[in-house]
């Protein structure tokens, strides 16, 4: 059996997973993706946010999908 990845992450996990210190994922991407408080004092990020985050500033969220040709379109 292969090992599950969680969804929501510590702030230690989240910086882990998107490369960065934790001062430096709270100072950032901690700021601008809102945690979710599990109690007074915990906070976890959901990874599906990370990476919607990291997708909008890469840009891959704005590239075109490559459109299907259809064969029969070639012929006329």
């Amino acid at each position: 059996m292969g090992e599950i990845t969680p969804r929501l992450l510590s702030a230690e996990e989240a910086a882990r997973y998107v490369g960065l210190s934790r001062p430096a994922f709270q100072a950032t991407i901690g700021k601008e993706i809102p945690p979710i408080k599990t109690g007074v004092r915990r906070l976890i990020w959901d990874r599906l946010a990370l990476d919607r985050w990291i997708d909008s500033q890469s840009g891959i969220n704005n590239q075109e999908t490559p459109k299907e040709v259809n064969p029969l379109d070639a012929l006329m």
